[in-house]
């Protein structure tokens, strides 16, 4: 389907807005608060499934939740009668692209199944549309978009700027566990003047930090980003001031247990 221009600028302001963003939880809560406003639903989560083991992961509601509140025997009775069909679907294609219940099976034969009367229909939902995110083995990972029986299902509108976006939010994952392990480097540093060092840093220092060390490129970290290559000069700029150091090469050193014949024959700008 092509997408209007409207809803590519969209999209757009949803990179814009998401981009800037700095957090090493999986999702924040703006992410799905944006993400909804893009796609409108009456739920959004973003879940993690260990098919093999069968459980549930993190997982990020929006409107908020609380873990608290989680009740385990919910889980027990979701796969007493599940998994749902689109999780099937994902099993027998490997297909991750953003897809409707209604693109892999008919209304009145998911109305049929105990999943439908015991699980969905009790919770308030009737139609979803789940974005695929890779994963390890028996895993998925998502966002899921559920809406009520009293709204149309989803447009293939809706599923295409789910799939659009299905990159990005691809790479978002990516950011949050680069920051994720950023926070936990300077436990194994082992020198007080580095771990003092990194602790100056803000969590997009220590991230764009962490890419340098990993032999990218200005441009390279930008596009990982999805900043211009300008805000990461000048973020490097400050890195090497708190630093005290006189280029990436040294900063990399500093902070990164690497050697120097292995970083040095990397490519750098």
């Amino acid at each position: 389907m092509q997408l209007r221009r409207v809803d590519l600028q969209a999209i757009l302001g949803f990179l814009a807005d998401v981009g800037g963003l700095e957090f090493d939880e999986r999702v924040p809560v703006e992410v799905l608060a944006r993400l909804q406003y893009l796609v409108a639903c009456d739920a959004l989560l973003f879940q993690e499934i260990d098919v093999h083991a069968k459980r549930f992961g993190a997982t990020t509601c929006f409107p908020s939740h609380d873990e608290a509140d989680h009740d385990p025997d919910d889980d027990a009775l979701y796969w007493t009668l599940g998994p749902c069909p689109i999780c099937h679907y994902r099993d027998r294609t490997g297909d991750m692209s953003a897809v409707r219940m209604s693109d892999v099976i008919g209304r009145q034969q998911y109305h049929e199944l105990p999943i439908y009367r015991e699980y969905h229909r009790p919770c308030g939902i009737e139609h979803m549309v789940d974005v695929g995110l890779s994963a390890g083995p028996d895993r998925h990972r998502s966002f899921l978009l559920l809406r009520g029986p009293d709204v149309r299902d989803f447009s293939e509108r809706d599923r295409a700027v789910l799939e659009m976006l299905r990159p990005h939010l691809e790479g978002l994952q990516a950011r949050a566990a680069a920051r994720r392990r950023s926070w936990d480097e300077p436990a194994t540093l082992g020198d007080d003047n580095r771990s003092r060092a990194w602790a100056s840093l803000t969590p997009r220092e220590r991230e764009i930090l962490a890419l340098v060390a990993e032999g990218r490129t200005n441009a390279q970290i930008a596009a990982r980003l999805w900043v211009a290559p300008s805000t990461v000069k000048k973020h490097l700029e400050h890195i090497y001031e708190k630093l005290e150091v006189g280029g990436r090469t040294a900063a990399a050193l500093r902070m990164h247990p690497i050697s120097v014949a292995e970083l040095t024959g990397r490519q750098a700008i």
